[in-house]
């Protein structure tokens, strides 16, 4: 299974032009490079509070997001359809796929 900072990074690779500079700054701190909320107040000179506020709540968007729009979840479906065509191994299939795909950049 998917750990949650896991999921909240492909979220906010999909939704990041969503969320405040600020939000996104601080989301990258704490999912992307780990740091605690206490590292992030001292970083950005905030009380620790603000920062947990700040995850608090830009996490909730981010779930939001996805809830409605579903790009993560349609990529995933995409990339599965994907694989099963190729298992067919039919060259023509695969021929299509791979000109899909870097025609889309996927």
């Amino acid at each position: 299974m998917i750990e949650k900072s896991e999921i909240i990074n492909l979220y906010l690779d999909w939704y990041e032009s969503l969320l405040t500079k600020k939000q996104l700054e601080i989301m990258i701190y704490y999912y992307q490079e780990d740091l605690s909320y206490r590292e992030i107040a001292e970083i950005l000179n905030i009380s620790h509070t603000a920062v947990y506020d700040t995850v608090s709540k830009a996490t909730k968007r981010l779930v939001e997001y996805e809830k409605k729009l579903k790009a993560v979840e349609t990529e995933r479906k995409l990339h599965h359809l994907i694989s099963s065509l190729k298992s067919l191994n039919i060259d023509e299939v695969n021929e299509l796929i791979n000109t899909i795909m870097k025609e889309e950049n996927i």
